[in-house]
């Protein structure tokens, strides 16, 4: 929120995370909580109100949930290009989760459907692009999930493989990254 102009902070919120607006709904109430000026959620439906509103976002959140749900979701709509194209131009972009996850170009493919269907397909597939360099893996000491991470970057060993903890942030700025919270990064 500092880095989006505090208290003035215009926040937009997209909930196509999960299939419904449950987890987007806790995010907008989080950051009223916080006191951001104004937070939206972005239409799932009516793509002009939602141009407009991540035309006038200082931060775009991006909820946990599922990250190819997300991609999928935001495929058949101009918001990704949106999104790159506001970050380009200088908006914090950030993310919970699946928000952390898709902010790679190769994204971590989600392991089961929202639903709770187990998902046997590729382990990667292709994110936001906002961290190139990345691929990131939440809840990574909780999931135990270093193994799964090696594999991948093994696949790709052109990638930085980033484990985050639950309740840990990176903050990337210029080629580099500060690490906030209670748990690590790896």
């Amino acid at each position: 929120l500092a880095l989006s102009g505090g208290r003035r902070a215009i926040v937009v919120v997209l909930p196509q995370t999960f299939p419904d607006d449950t987890i987007a709904d806790a995010a907008v109430a989080m950051w009223r909580t916080l006191r951001a000026a104004e937070v939206i959620k972005v239409s799932r439906t009516d793509a002009a109100t939602a141009r407009s509103a991540l035309g006038r976002a200082t931060l775009i959140w991006i909820p946990g949930g599922f990250p190819s749900h997300f991609m999928q979701t935001l495929a058949a709509t101009p918001l990704a290009e949106i999104i790159r194209e506001r970050f380009s131009s200088g908006v914090t972009i950030g993310g919970a989760s699946a928000g952390a996850v898709a902010m790679s170009s190769t994204m971590l493919a989600d392991e089961v459907a929202p639903d709770g269907t187990p998902l046997d397909g590729p382990a990667t597939v292709e994110g936001l692009g906002l961290w190139p360099e990345a691929i990131v893996s939440p809840h990574f000491t909780e999931r135990p999930r270093l193994p799964s991470l090696m594999a991948i970057v093994s696949d790709h060993p052109n990638l930085i493989g980033i484990g985050l903890d639950e309740g840990t942030a990176v903050i990337v700025f210029k080629g580099a990254f500060d690490v906030l919270g209670r748990g690590t990064v790896s």
